[in-house]
């Protein structure tokens, strides 16, 4: 019984792995399409400067470009914490490769998928100051 509990465990955790991954590529597309908007309101504004638009037309613009760029700013932030959190899982499910003898892990063809979650544990890792930052911030909440 105790075997099927961290068998079922790991595989729980391993789909929760890969389903993070596949939603932190899809915001990572959307961050790219929301910069790539604001870089062409900044240009669209600058453009308006050249031909001497009105002042209260370019700072409407500006007013909407700014508060794009502060939700996108916002939105990157998120993005950080959310790798923090996948890097967390990642972490956590290397540990429960520890669980498994070495015969289990070769009858379950299990050295690959711990080597893949190491190699992306790996690329994820956080810069010692954000992962201290991040912890303070869920300290506070």
């Amino acid at each position: 019984m105790q075997a099927m509990k961290k068998h079922t465990k790991l595989l729980n955790d391993l789909n929760n792995f890969i389903e993070i991954k596949r939603l932190i590529a899809d915001n990572v597309k959307t961050l790219d399409k929301i910069g790539d908007d604001i870089d062409e309101q900044r240009r669209e504004i600058e453009r308006l400067e050249q031909l001497n638009t009105p002042t209260f037309q370019i700072k409407k613009m500006q007013d909407n470009h700014d508060i794009k760029a502060t939700s996108y700013n916002q939105l990157i932030e998120l993005h950080q914490q959310n790798l923090i959190t996948l890097w967390k899982l990642s972490r956590y499910i290397l540990k429960q490769f520890k669980h498994f003898s070495e015969n289990e892990i070769k009858e379950y063809n299990l050295a690959d998928i711990q080597a893949s979650i190491k190699e992306q544990s790996d690329k994820i890792k956080p810069k010692f100051i954000d992962l201290l930052k991040y912890d303070i911030k869920h300290i506070k909440d």
